[in-house]
């Protein structure tokens, strides 16, 4: 038999080798980014890398590295610890947001293609991006479903009735779009389903709070829900900007702010310019409502709220409203041409942000509200319409 060991052994040897190379490029990891990007439309500018702090939407933006645009191009270089969702400014008119990790990425953006300023990156280089936009993609499909098509009529249909003041309009509009309610919850639930189990399904993962998104939120998840998702997140999901957003989110429905806890005091000016206090409102219950002059289900419930007013005033039931991200001038404007009559104290801010005690309260959307007894004590936090009837009911008894 013909001796093949001289054949095979340098082969093996050669194939050894191979292999020993391919695992050390394998382990070979990126140290830093490189973050290279093109600007059509925009030869100067200042570029700045912002972090997202939802938990906090009244606190200035961190910026995490600043360049100078030259040419239509500029270049970031820098390493971070954790992988996340970045937001972008490109000058004071142009912005848009990315995955940031430790890659070689390119971005690339064009003026025109501007939607009110905001800009979608043509992005490579970037794993966790494309693992994010592949997502994004599958929601569209649910949201874009032959079946789903009629509501995409909704918001222009509403814009119109609403934009041109007339009551019967927007009457019109509303007997309209109510036989596509069920239409609405069938296109809400899937695209939540989708989410929670994306979240469920990869929960170590950073893009995974990402897809979730907002959808961690009392408004549109039960507490039941929210109990049951806040632990899945693991590692690297849990170094998000979203999921600190998460933690302020629970520790303030379930901890702090939630209901048995003790509000914290506060003052403010009404509408006179008197300071007020929270813990001086004379009341067996309060209810503390945070609003604003461009929120429409804010100003939608003050009917309702008017005849719970008119009710149990009498009994010791006072409501403090607290404008918010609002121009003081437009707040003042609503308060009078909808006549609603109880305290209300604003709550100054800039730019449309949060104000000081809408951001101490953890305000997550408007509006919100809080019924508490004498002692500032919380007994329901945002409850629904028919809850808050009931609660009202059997604390005074009619």
């Amino acid at each position: 038999m013909k001796n093949i060991t001289h054949t095979i052994l340098p082969l093996l040897v050669f194939i050894g080798i191979a292999f020993s190379c391919k695992e050390e490029v394998k382990e070979k990891k990126q140290e830093g980014y490189v973050v290279t990007g093109s600007v059509k439309g925009l030869q100067e500018a200042t570029i700045k890398l912002y972090e997202f702090n939802f938990a906090d939407r009244g606190a200035a933006p961190k910026v995490i590295d600043s360049v100078q645009m030259t040419n239509g191009t500029f270049e970031f270089k820098g390493k971070i610890e954790h992988p996340d969702r970045v937001s972008i400014w490109l000058g004071k008119k142009f912005n848009s947001e990315f995955f940031l990790e430790n890659s070689i990425i390119s971005l690339n953006f064009d003026t025109a293609e501007s939607d009110r300023g905001r800009l979608i990156a043509k992005v490579s280089g970037s794993e966790l991006g494309e693992i994010y936009d592949e997502q994004q993609n599958k929601i569209d499909s649910i949201m874009n479903q032959p079946k789903f098509l009629v509501l995409k009529e909704i918001r222009t249909k509403m814009t119109k009735a609403y934009n041109s003041k007339d009551d019967a309009k927007i009457k019109a509009f509303k007997e309209w779009r109510a036989q596509y309610s069920d239409l609405e919850d069938e296109r809400i639930k899937e695209q939540k389903t989708f989410k929670i189990q994306y979240a469920k399904n990869n929960p170590e993962s950073p893009v995974a709070p990402w897809v979730l998104g907002f959808q961690f939120s009392e408004s549109r998840m039960s507490k039941e829900e929210m109990k049951e998702i806040y632990p899945i997140f693991k590692g690297a999901a849990k170094q998000t900007a979203m999921f600190k957003y998460y933690e302020k989110t629970y520790d303030d429905i379930f901890n702090s702010l939630g209901e048995g806890s003790t509000a914290p005091d506060f003052k403010l000016n009404d509408v006179n310019g008197n300071e007020i206090a929270l813990s001086k409102v004379t009341a067996k219950y309060k209810l503390v409502d945070f609003w604003a002059s461009w929120c429409v289900p804010c100003r939608a419930s003050f009917p309702h709220l008017k005849e719970l007013y008119k009710k149990y005033k009498k009994d010791g039931f006072e409501v403090v409203g607290i404008g918010t991200a609002d121009e003081e001038a437009k707040w003042r404007q609503a308060i009078e041409k909808d006549q609603i009559t109880w305290i209300h104290l604003y709550d100054p801010s800039a730019n449309h942000q949060w104000g000081v005690v809408a951001r101490l309260y953890g305000v997550p959307f408007l509006p919100t509200t809080f019924l508490m007894d004498e002692n500032e004590k919380i007994i329901l936090r945002n409850p629904s319409k028919e809850q808050l009837d009931v609660k009202l009911k059997e604390l005074f008894g009619h």
